[in-house]
């Protein structure tokens, strides 16, 4: 008998052909438009209260370009081209990673609210060995600037126009990307700064009288904040505290009621004052550490002085003419020319009003920074001054958000005249948008990245990269003896080794006994050897090498791996 035949297998389905994927709906359009037609909106709808619309959208677009600008500037190492940069991560690593940590390590002469608030993003070797630890928080100074800019413009009631040309005069800065990608302390500055002046553009401009408290939180915190983190903020708290006081009797014409407002607004930032005068005092036995100690500016511009190289020390017109020229290459001609229209139309607009007043007292770190160059306290060069170049233009930042202020105030007085508005508007961004273009066909452009190349060449001729580079790659382990105060060798996080291996001057009495013994202490001797009478006199010589030099010893037990430029690296022989 046969078996019955099997049932045939069903035969497969042939695979569907794929669906082009399909176009977005009309009602899908429509809502993205919608969406885009309310931010755009958003942009210059009035201040209601505490919420200024549009902010979000400032916050967004400036964290978007500030993300290329430190992707930029940490992948080529530009962010720490400043000595100083590396000098401030280093300050906030050392707080607990050191073989003394703690907070005397802050030192003196820098404030430390910069160094203290960057604490959270060195944490991490590499990202404080890269440098992005600061391009992290530079980000969020950027938004804050950025923003602090815009909620000023609409809370004195500029209207859209101008706050967009307030806001691309700061995000398309590269002068400010780049500066708010390091460890600089003028990031930090000026968010304080923008975060003082929005609280008082929104006490000048409210109708309800705010409390004292508000007052405090508001403004007088960011102020506190300014304070402790650049010495332009100390300037800061006395303009801001004669405008509290006059836009209080103005509103009240009671004395008791302004006395209230300015002490509500100035007690923070004067504590915060306060307590940096004790903290020098406790920690270094002298007040005034920070302004005539070993390391304050007076003592290390000594030998500059002397030579005469300050020579607008008590010459105004090489002051003006100095100091002027920073801002032109740092904020560029084209927000120098708005602010300067800008200026002129608000005192016809607004004349002495409280918004004048409010607007005006940005510049305090204008005249500040002038009063410091004519006194000598402050060296700043370019390629216009005596003697010609570049150093410290980067003080010319914190007035570029006062500019750009300035400039909304001249966009919108533009944008009021119906006839001539639309051409004007035009024409403004076309200027912005060829001056973004010639900044970016060559950024060195901007003296603050001109000084940044300048100090990347000097080091790689000095040996300084090199040398890093030898001691990064080399290093394996035995503790490194390295004063990293002397002149030229702020390179801790080019090194990235973790700052417990070091004895250098921030670890005290540790460094005392290694410089006197050095083979029992480390294993790696790293030093430079530059050697010119004005080091000395300033207290920026190599501490080690001065030492080292004139010990037989040392010669026999140590052996030198690298020397090239001013820099020489030893090993110690094995036994």
């Amino acid at each position: 008998m046969k078996a019955a035949p099997a049932p045939a297998a069903p035969r497969a389905k042939p695979p569907a052909p794929a669906e082009a994927a399909a176009p977005p709906s009309p009602l899908e359009s429509s809502r993205f438009t919608l969406w885009c037609l309310e931010r755009w909106m958003s942009l210059g709808a009035p201040a209601v209260g505490r919420r200024v619309p549009g902010t979000m959208v400032v916050a967004v677009a400036a964290l978007a370009v500030g993300i290329v600008a430190v992707i930029v500037t940490t992948s080529t190492g530009l962010n720490i081209a400043y000595a100083d940069s590396q000098s401030h991560l280093t300050i906030s690593r050392r707080l607990f990673d050191s073989k003394a940590p703690g907070f005397t390590q802050l030192g003196t002469v820098w404030l430390p609210v910069p160094s203290l608030i960057l604490v959270p993003f060195v944490q991490n070797l590499w990202l404080w060995h890269t440098g992005l630890a600061a391009g992290l928080l530079g980000l969020v100074c950027l938004m804050g600037t950025a923003c602090g800019v815009y909620r000023v413009a609409a809370r004195i009631g500029l209207g859209r126009p101008a706050r967009i040309a307030g806001v691309l005069l700061i995000i398309a800065n590269p002068s400010i990307l780049y500066v708010f990608t390091t460890a600089l302390t003028e990031p930090v500055l000026i968010l304080c700064m923008m975060g003082c002046f929005a609280g008082l553009a929104h006490w000048v401009t409210s109708r309800r009288n705010l409390s004292a408290g508000e007052m405090m939180v508001f403004t007088g915190l960011p102020a506190a904040g300014a304070t402790l983190s650049r010495y332009e903020g100390w300037v800061l708290v006395v303009g801001g505290t004669v405008v509290v006081l006059v836009a209080s009797w103005r509103r009240k014409k009671e004395w008791r009621y302004a006395i209230k407002m300015s002490l509500a607004f100035a007690v923070l930032p004067a504590v915060a004052i306060g307590w940096w005068l004790a903290y020098n005092y406790a920690v270094y036995g002298n007040l005034l550490e920070f302004l005539n100690g070993q390391y304050s500016a007076s003592n290390l511009q000594k030998a500059t002085a002397d030579a005469g190289l300050l020579a607008y020390t008590h010459n105004a017109g090489l002051t003006l003419w100095t100091y002027n020229w920073s801002v032109l290459e740092t904020a560029g001609a084209l927000t120098v020319v708005l602010g300067i229209g800008g200026a002129i139309m608000l005192a016809w607009r607004f004349g002495l009003s409280n918004t004048a007043l409010l607007v005006w007292v940005m510049g305090v770190a204008y005249g500040f920074s002038l009063l410091s160059l004519y006194l000598g306290q402050t060296h700043m060069n370019n390629d216009h001054s005596l003697p010609e170049n570049w150093w410290n233009s980067r003080y010319a930042l914190a007035v570029i958000p006062w500019l750009a202020v300035l400039a909304a105030v001249l966009v919108d007085s533009l944008s009021r005249v119906p006839t001539i508005a639309p051409g004007l508007l035009a024409l403004v961004g076309l200027a912005l948008v060829l001056q973004t273009a010639w900044w970016a066909t060559d950024p060195a452009r901007s003296s603050v990245i001109a000084e940044a190349d300048g100090y990347i060449q000097l080091k790689a001729a000095s040996g300084a990269t090199d040398a890093a580079a030898y001691l990064r790659d080399h290093y394996d382990g035995g503790q490194v003896l390295m004063d990293e105060s002397a002149a030229g060798s702020a390179l801790l996080p080019e090194i990235g080794i973790p700052l417990v291996d070091y004895y250098n001057r921030s670890t005290g009495e540790l460094f005392t006994a290694a410089i006197a013994d050095p083979v029992s202490h480390a294993k790696w001797v790293f030093v430079s050897t530059a050697d010119a009478p004005e080091l000395s006199q300033t207290g920026v010589a190599d501490l080690v090498y001065d030492a080292v030099k004139k010990q037989p010893s040392f010669e026999t037990s140590y052996r030198v791996v690298f020397d090239e430029g001013d820099y020489r690296i030893y090993e110690r022989i094995s036994s």
